[in-house]
């Protein structure tokens, strides 16, 4: 093709891979050519029908340029249902993942030139065979001409190798495509993978937070002022805890499960929090908080782009949140035991009797931490 056939002004850039290609062709040999053949006859079909300009080809990799958004998403869903339904050499599968991004790129004399490009190309590098993924500016472009039977699935925003801003990234989910896929192989992901890997093992101290009245507080707050509330919460919670050497892992809403290698920094974060969450500006009240400090030994585990806990430690946690007055923080008898007091001289924990609690098999004897004297955030 030659450059002056290539689209110009906005253009969506789709490239494909094969996922696996070396272990394809460590497997099939030298019938490899064969599939490799075939797959460059589907890809080409697809892109003629839709109005899409092949700019390169190399090995099994292609980089597409098509005049509007919806062609490209409504090609790549094809693209996706012919290798899926093919018989392919030898029973293998041939998966193929696919980025798309739109963007205003210069064509010069060796083609095209300007950031989309490799926008597009490191979208495609994030998926997994049988995904199609979506830069946000193409997701706006499809969701504005509201694309029939096209539903966009909203990955988060991701870092990309070598480039500065970070991309929404978008899922497409049509008929005939996989839904679930693993995380995205993005450096944001495996920075999540990272953090996850240092949360403590063996015994741990958990400090699970509620709001008191939260939702009265939604209601007062309205729509508007919802998020920006949350966000300032999730903030100084976040601020607090990793202060003291601990490390959220749920966050959902207004509750949140934090763990802490040692018991006397789980009491620490958890009296200073009222404090510092009173110093913020709020759009109306700042949240009082229910808080339950429990420690216990607790297994992790491991799932496809998550980890966490198990275990009744975390349970009992859970529930001594509820068990207190909004403002206190509850502390188990296997907190308090382990306590080094020296280690935090402004704080004592006071008896408030026995109470009867779910996942605790008999009563148990509670106590609240509090501060000595004004405690700074």
């Amino acid at each position: 093709m030659s450059r002056s056939d290539l689209p110009t002004g906005t253009v969506t850039f789709l490239f494909t891979d094969l996922e696996g290609s070396t272990r394809l062709l460590k497997h099939l040999g030298a019938a490899y050519a064969g599939v490799l053949g075939r797959h460059h006859e589907l890809v080409r079909d697809v892109v003629d029908r839709h109005g899409g300009h092949e700019v390169d080809t190399q090995g099994e990799a292609f980089f597409v340029a098509f005049p509007r958004a919806k062609d490209a998403v409504t090609a790549a869903i094809e693209l996706q249902g012919a290798h899926a339904t093919e018989s392919w050499a030898d029973g293998v599968e041939v998966r193929v993942r696919i980025g798309i991004h739109t963007a205003e790129p210069e064509l010069a004399q060796t083609g095209y030139v300007g950031m989309g490009l490799h926008r597009a190309a490191r979208l495609c590098s994030l998926g997994h065979g049988g995904q199609v993924l979506l830069s946000r500016s193409t997701a706006g472009l499809v969701d504005e001409d509201e694309t029939p039977d096209v539903v966009l699935r909203d990955l988060g925003e991701h870092l990309l190798k070598n480039l500065d801003r970070p991309e929404r990234v978008y899922q497409v989910v049509a008929a005939g495509l996989d839904e679930h896929f693993p995380p995205l192989m993005s450096i944001t992901e495996l920075a999540r993978k990272a953090e996850a890997a240092e949360l403590p093992t063996g015994t741990v101290t958990f400090l699970v937070t509620d709001v008191a009245d939260y939702s009265q507080t939604v209601q007062s707050l309205g729509v508007q002022r919802v998020g920006p509330w949350l966000d300032c919460y999730d903030m100084v919670l976040t601020a607090v805890v990793e202060k003291h050497r601990g490390k959220i892992f749920e966050l959902v809403g207004d509750s949140a499960v934090a763990v802490f290698a040692r018991p006397g920094d789980a009491v620490a974060a958890g009296v200073r929090l009222a404090p510092a969450l009173a110093a913020e500006q709020w759009p109306a009240h700042p949240p009082v908080l229910q808080i339950g400090i429990h420690t216990g030994e607790a297994e992790r585990w491991e799932s496809v782009g998550r980890s966490g806990y198990v275990g009744a430690a975390i349970l009992r946690a859970v529930a001594l949140s509820s068990a207190g007055e909004p403002g206190q923080v509850v502390v188990s008898p296997a907190t308090e035991a382990l306590l080094d007091a020296p280690a935090i001289p402004e704080i004592r924990l006071q008896s408030i009797g026995e109470h009867e609690l779910r996942q605790f098999e008999r009563p148990v004897q509670l106590y609240e931490a509090v501060a000595e004297t004004t405690l700074a955030s």
